[in-house]
């Protein structure tokens, strides 16, 4: 595929993206709870929480990349995380992916990022061969758990 753009995604674009977020968590085998205005609000309200870059083909939206902000405190590092990568069926295998990849690493590199990084299910081989061969490595994870809470805003447990 040729022609290939990639942009930060406008509020406008949100509508698209946010079908394409369901159809990616259906391919996982999750059924997406977002809406329109929760996109908005996490990619363009007061204090964004994840920026958005979309590839077009043609005038066409054919994927997107969600990108959110990390830090490694104690090396004062800042880190950029792929929290979602999609390609519609249609524009899979002709380049959409990688152009995605290299405008977030373009937007990494312009934060001041000394990383990118992404987390891939362990069935999934096809992505992780893909997130290989433009240079992502497997990390060990040391051991480490990582530990959640649900908040409840309305009742907060005070550390007994």
């Amino acid at each position: 595929m040729t022609n290939i753009t990639t942009r930060a995604a406008r509020a406008a674009d949100v509508a698209e993206i946010v079908q394409m977020i369901a159809q990616l968590s259906e391919h996982h085998g999750d059924t997406a709870k977002i809406n329109v205005e929760d996109l908005v609000f996490l990619c363009f309200g007061p204090a964004p929480w994840v920026s958005l870059i979309v590839a077009e083909h043609g005038g066409q939206l054919v994927g997107y990349a969600a990108l959110q902000r990390k830090v490694q405190l104690q090396f004062a590092r800042r880190v950029m995380d792929v929290q979602h990568l999609f390609v519609m069926p249609q524009a899979r295998g002709r380049g959409v992916g990688r152009a995605l990849m290299k405008a977030a690493f373009d937007t990494a590199w312009v934060q001041h990022c000394k990383g990118v990084t992404l987390g891939v299910m362990a069935q999934n081989t096809q992505a992780q061969g893909f997130y290989k061969s433009i240079g992502f490595v497997e990390r060990e994870t040391s051991g480490a758990i990582q530990m959640v809470l649900a908040l409840d805003l309305r009742v907060l447990r005070a550390p007994s």
